[in-house]
């Protein structure tokens, strides 16, 4: 039986407070948070509080490391936030800080494992999360592991100097791509 916290490349494990300095480089990082909601610099408190927070895991907040599967090496982080119990419902939010694992699949991997464990774990029944319009990369990702676009919320978030379209997708459950 696979572990429900493990894909074919990454591994999600509970966050240790030994992150903090990586996630303080990470999310400093313009490059890294480009498509991320974070428009403001991060103090390394603000870190240390994060992790605090996001360390008490259960229904309501289930949020992840996600490490290299061959080494462990931390490579970005996972999770599902405002769960709703009553509609088995749940958003899905991801960043890989690492950007040496770009492009290798990890995020896809990652994206699975976790999407596999909140159906299978959870008892989900649907996720959803929010992608900038202007991140296809992302776009592509999501729909390779079985979200849909289901719709478009136009000029819903200023950064950059100018307002960007919020795309929402969802999956159902039956409907996670595991490979592909």
């Amino acid at each position: 039986m696979q572990s429900p916290y493990e894909g074919r490349l990454t591994r999600l494990r509970a966050r240790e407070p030994e992150e903090e300095p990586l996630l303080y480089q990470w999310f400093n990082d313009p490059e890294v948070t480009e498509f991320l909601s974070i428009r403001y610099p991060l103090s390394h408190q603000q870190e240390r509080d994060f992790l605090a927070r996001v360390n008490a895991i259960s229904f309501d907040h289930a949020s992840f490391s996600i490490v290299t599967k061959d080494d462990g090496r931390l490579i970005g982080g996972c999770g599902f936030e405002r769960t709703s119990p009553e509609n088995r419902t749940a958003i899905l939010g991801i960043a890989i800080g690492d950007k040496t694992c770009w492009n290798g699949g990890y995020g896809t991997d990652a994206m699975r494992t976790l999407c596999r464990f909140g159906f299978e774990h959870m008892n989900l029944h649907r996720i959803e999360l929010d992608v900038y319009a202007g991140n296809e990369r992302a776009q592509r990702v999501y729909e390779k592991v079985g979200f849909r676009v289901e719709g478009r919320r136009r000029d819903a978030l200023f950064k950059y100097g100018r307002y960007h379209d919020i795309i929402v997708m969802g999956l159902l459950e039956g409907e996670l791509v595991l490979d592909g």
